[in-house]
């Protein structure tokens, strides 16, 4: 796996901070000494995400995986080892050695990484140029600060059809990697590429890690479409992030809130005011994968619609919010990538007046104003309830009272809180004039019918690592602490013989290879995804010392019966094959002698008393050594 020198990957090891990296993307809390959260890699309920700040591991207890700081990075922004490599040297001012012309795996994303860049800073310097006046105009006429837009590294698309095209080929970027991340769009009758943003004020789209990875270009005037967005491209994809979540995470986490508005304009007045922890769906509804990515870093998110479409909007979102799950109803769905656990993620709807959207009530109100409708804002599943009861079609009567009752049992029963379908329940059945317990036994009713029947269990984003053996898991875990158990245990350890478990076999062949290696530092020599779990799942927990002499006798006797027991196979397969080619039974030769001094070894070993070859005579005293 390792590409880079072993001393460079310990030096930015040591340098990163485990714990601060992860937050990023997890909303860690302390667990004794270390840190625990939901796994960001597969959908619980319960957290048993653990991260040892010491060691600089981090593991999964319920979906197995495990690693160091690069395995983390790789798996959460799907980067090749040589990517998260440089992506973590960078950020901890490690140098690394000249670049190696692209290091083996990485696709070409670093590429795409810095063409996205060099883009970024082409548009934001153009906004400050004199060219960019109409555009610095217009973010006047809306009220956004210069600060504001600097920090969000807004930017203007030079009109004509090839400014960005000119300044990338004085930058030595090829057409291909324009148009593989949506800045340049091929020519249809004839060669060359073309600029996809002109005379456009854009908004930089990042990833977590505050990459730029895609543009959001708004018209001045008439033009159409009055938004323009990036492609799905290799580093984009739509629906998968929220606009300004790499600004808002810190105030989402110490908060404990993340406001979600519709519109860039409304994200950046809402920072503007105050309201850091505001995010904004990019061009999109708002998907399970983004009120997932929240889920990691809050219990509360606040969404924001005008009054006139607030509740089709929100019974919309709720129903596609809400699935069947096998064991029961809750908050969905680990397939698609959203979030589960009846309440985990509280999501709720601040309704604002009519023709009023974040920016203009901010304008218009101020900050107080807006912080009261986030307190008075109601549960989403409030808003699709009131939908569900209310006639599609205005229409009144005893029919449409009970189409009523059986839409709101419905969407009831889809409640994975109990407590808060409960409450909604009592609430529906006083707008239907019906008994709210019969309401209730309705909704119970049809959750059951709802739950889907057993079958073939899914298969999570990472299958559960089998256990290892707890023997070799103590012998293991005792190689990994203590050098003392290395330099006795290792020489008479035969990995392929020895432990049955393939992950543990892995580590201790790389640690054979390394004897004198940090335990933790081996995560980037063994094979496997399997052995990087293991070895996680042996580190992140504090080692219990035990007596380690104790320990290294016992699993010294155990080693030495096995190597005796194979050296006694061997020289037995050897008389066999004597036999088998003479014919004729072999006689006390020096091999039958082995043989028994073998056996008479192992029962030694063992507290048994081994037989000489002369019948009845008990073996020799020296038989019973180890």
């Amino acid at each position: 796996m390792a590409s880079y020198s072993q001393a460079v990957l310990d030096d930015i090891r040591t340098a990163v901070d485990v714990v601060d990296l992860v937050s990023r993307y997890v909303n860690l809390r302390k667990a004794g000494t270390s840190w625990k959260g939901l796994c960001p890699f597969h959908a619980e309920k319960t957290p048993s995400f653990m991260v040892n700040p010491k060691k600089g591991i981090f593991h999964c207890f319920g979906c197995g995986v495990g690693g160091d700081v690069f395995g983390f990075l790789m798996r959460q922004d799907k980067l090749s080892f040589p990517e998260a490599v440089r992506a973590l040297a960078k950020q901890a001012g490690v140098a690394l050695p000249e670049d190696r012309g692209g290091a083996p795996g990485d696709g070409g994303r670093e590429e795409l990484f810095r063409v996205m860049e060099l883009a970024a800073r082409f548009y934001a310097e153009h906004l400050w140029k004199p060219a960019g006046e109409r555009a610095r105009l217009y973010l006047a006429s809306r009220g956004i600060d210069t600060e504001v837009a600097r920090r969000f590294g807004l930017g203007m698309a030079p009109e004509g059809w090839d400014a960005l095209v000119n300044f990338m080929g004085s930058e030595k970027v090829s057409e291909e990697a324009l148009v593989a991340t949506g800045l340049a769009v091929q020519r249809e009758n004839r060669s060359g590429v073309y600029d996809r943003f002109r005379g456009r004020l854009l908004f930089t789209i990042r990833d977590l890690q505050g990459r730029a990875v895609a543009f959001g270009g708004r018209a001045f005037g008439d033009e159409t479409p009055k938004y323009l967005n990036s492609p799905e491209t290799p580093l984009y994809t739509k629906g998968n992030l929220l606009y300004a979540a790499d600004l808002a995470r810190p105030a989402i986490q110490t908060k404990n809130r993340a406001l979600l508005v519709e519109g860039y304009v409304d994200c950046l007045m809402a920072h503007q005011h105050g309201f850091g922890e505001t995010v904004a769906a990019l061009g999109t509804a708002f998907t399970p994968a983004q009120l997932s990515l929240l889920r990691r870093y809050c219990d509360d998110a606040v969404l924001f619609f005008d009054a006139d479409v607030a509740g089709r909007k929100a019974a919309e979102r709720a129903e596609e919010l809400l699935e069947p799950t096998g064991s029961g109803i809750a908050w969905a769905v680990s397939r698609t990538g959203a979030f589960e656990g009846g309440g985990a993620l509280r999501l709720r709807v601040a309704l604002l007046p009519a023709g009023d959207d974040p920016d203009t009530f901010l304008r218009a109100q101020g900050a107080a104003a807006f912080e009261a409708s986030i307190t008075a804002a109601r549960s989403l599943l409030a808003y699709a309830l009131d939908r569900a009861i209310a006639d599609p079609e205005g229409a009144t009567g005893p029919r449409s009272r009970v189409n009523a009752f059986a839409r709101a049992a419905l969407l009831l029963a889809k409640v994975g809180d109990s407590q808060e379908a409960a409450t909604l329940s009592r609430e529906a059945a006083t707008k239907l004039g019906v008994d709210p317990t019969q309401l209730w036994i309705e909704a119970q009713r049809l959750q059951t019918a709802l739950r889907r029947p057993p079958g073939p269990v899914t298969a999570r984003a990472t299958p559960p690592v089998s256990g290892p053996p707890s023997v070799e898991r103590d012998l293991v875990l005792l190689l990994l602490h203590s050098a003392e158990a290395r330099e006795a245990l290792l020489p008479i350890l035969v990995p392929a013989e020895d432990l049955a478990h393939g992950g543990l076999r892995a580590i201790v062949t790389t640690l054979k290879q390394r004897p004198d290696a940090p335990a933790e530092s081996l995560m980037t020599d063994v094979p496997t995804d399997e052995a990087r779990s293991v070895l996680a799942a042996l580190l992140v927990e504090e080692f219990v010392p035990v007596d380690v002499r104790v320990s290294i006798e016992q699993f010294q006797r155990r080693l030495e019966r096995s190597q005796r027991l194979r050296r006694a196979r061997e020289v037995s397969q050897s008389i066999a094959d004597v036999q088998a080619k003479t014919g004729a039974a072999a006689p006390a030769t020096e091999e039958l002698r082995t043989l028994h001094q073998e056996s008479a070894a192992v029962y030694g070993i063992t507290g048994g008393v081994a037989q000489t070859l002369e019948t009845g005579r008990p073996g020799p005293q020296g038989a019973r050594e180890a």
